[in-house]
């Protein structure tokens, strides 16, 4: 038979499991507005029956219930959603870098507007059609070369700009190795924590749900995947290689590559990563391929401008009716690219060598109409007009800025979707809180007035029988 104070144990165990009940339900309430928190719930169990010694049924030993246990308090996760979620939340960081990257380039062009380059070609033609009229006129000669200078001026910021942008990015992606092996060593560490805790029976939840933050912040860096191990930990994967094993990681470092630019590679054989994703890949992206091919767009547009019209300039005549070929003031436009465009320094110091006449005498103007009908002619790739392939150019950057802004909009409303998905599954939702905290209330009295009442009833048997005489 079971003894006597079987029954207080019964009562005892109710005690001590819905006191868990509500110290949990506490915590999760504590934590209902906390990034990240994986709401807990206690998985209460029977306790294991206890057999009557010498007592059977019809189906066997008789057993007796011994109360409950609290088995474990468990994450109420769903591995599924938790990977949907890192996945999209490093795609919206991917895309958010893009965007932002592309609106800086937006606001380089500065399209539309007076100081850009649209507006500066458009007043170097102005000012060549402006010298037709009046040839022999220092103060439209000197306008010319304001306009010339504001317009190589225009082109050189622009280079130093983009470049910046580029120099800015890689900038990025050489601390961005500092960011990857601080988060690879935290979720190594809890790794290491987390076993340790398992092994100890304790419970690791809030660690896990600190290493799943981490890793989550570290996919809106790179492309990682996440592989569960034994005993808790998990193993995390850049491409085709580990970052981290258990309670090990691989370091990553910022190595400079031949074009001058940084690139990330394993500290330990300097192999690339393999980075397929997260704003890491959009740098990349942008600073190797996306400004570099705008920045030879740029490049072609000013030197087909600087070879055009040093070509017809050269075979002018000055305000004295001098042919400037061969002389210093044969070419109008130093230079080859946007970064090194400039006016003919001889020319800024002496306008009257600007090449206006066709050599025909006074008040020719004839090959100033010339270089201002460049200005209509197709000469790039025999389609475009200078200003219009500029127009092309600007256009795209305007496409692909209102492109990239939909795609950050579309994944923010995805990503939406999916933490609302997460929060009905893993959230805390503080009126259910509070009716699991009253039910433990409740059942915790209900087991204390049991121990009360068995309490009651061996005190009858301890003091009130086998007393003679009373």
């Amino acid at each position: 038979m079971s003894s006597t104070f079987f029954g207080l144990q019964v009562a005892l165990s109710g005690l001590r499991a819905q006191r868990q009940v509500m110290e949990t339900a506490g915590h999760n309430i504590a934590n209902a507005s906390t990034e990240g928190y994986t709401r807990q719930r206690v998985l209460l169990t029977p306790g294991v029956p206890y057999t009557m010694p010498g007592l059977a049924g019809p189906v066997g030993a008789l057993t007796k219930g011994t109360g409950v246990e609290a088995r474990e308090v468990t994450r109420v996760a769903d591995l599924f959603i938790d990977a949907q979620l890192r996945e999209q939340s490093g795609a919206l960081a991917e895309k958010r870098q893009a965007s932002w990257t592309v609106s800086q380039v937006e606001g380089i062009f500065g399209e539309p507007g007076e100081e850009g380059l649209g507006a500066a070609m458009a007043a170097f033609w102005n000012a060549w059609e402006e010298l037709t009229l009046n040839p022999d006129s220092l103060a439209v000669r000197q306008s010319l070369i304001y306009q010339a200078d504001s317009l190589a001026g225009t082109f050189n910021r622009m280079s130093r700009q983009l470049e910046s942008t580029r120099e800015n990015l890689d900038f990025e992606i050489e601390q961005s190795a500092d960011a990857v092996n601080r988060m690879g060593a935290a979720v190594a560490s809890l790794n290491a924590r987390i076993a340790r805790a398992r092994a100890a029976g304790m419970n690791p939840n809030d660690l896990i749900d600190e290493r799943e933050r981490i890793i989550g912040e570290l996919r809106s860096y790179v492309d990682v995947r996440v592989r569960l191990e034994d005993g808790g930990g998990v193993g995390l994967f850049i491409g085709n290689r580990a970052l981290v094993m258990g309670d090990a990681y691989n370091r990553v470092r910022a190595e400079t590559a031949a074009s001058g630019y940084h690139a990330l590679v394993w500290d330990s054989d300097a192999q690339p990563l393999g980075i397929g994703g997260g704003k890491l890949a959009s740098m990349i992206e942008m600073r190797d391929t996306y400004i570099p091919r705008l920045e030879a767009d740029l490049d072609a547009l000013a030197a087909a401008i600087i070879q055009e019209v040093n070509a017809q300039h050269a075979v002018g005549y000055d305000l004295d009716g001098n042919p400037v070929a061969g002389t210093a003031f044969q070419d109008f436009f130093t230079g080859s690219s946007m970064a090194d465009m400039a006016v003919n320094p001889a020319l800024a110091a002496e306008p009257k060598g600007i090449a206006a006449s066709s050599g025909s005498g006074e008040g020719d103007a004839e090959n100033a109409r010339a270089i201002a009908l460049l200005r209509q002619q197709k000469t790039i790739s025999g389609t475009y007009t200078f200003e219009d392939y500029y127009r092309s150019v600007v256009a795209r950057v305007g496409i692909d800025a209102q492109a990239m802004d939909n795609e950050v909009q579309n994944t923010e409303v995805l990503l939406k979707q999916i933490k609302n998905w997460r929060e009905s599954v893993s959230g805390v939702y503080i009126d259910e809180e509070m009716v699991r905290l009253q039910e433990a209330q409740r059942a915790f009295q209900a087991a204390a007035r049991a121990i009360a009442v068995m309490d009651d009833a061996l005190n009858t048997i301890i003091n009130g029988m086998g007393v003679v005489g009373r």
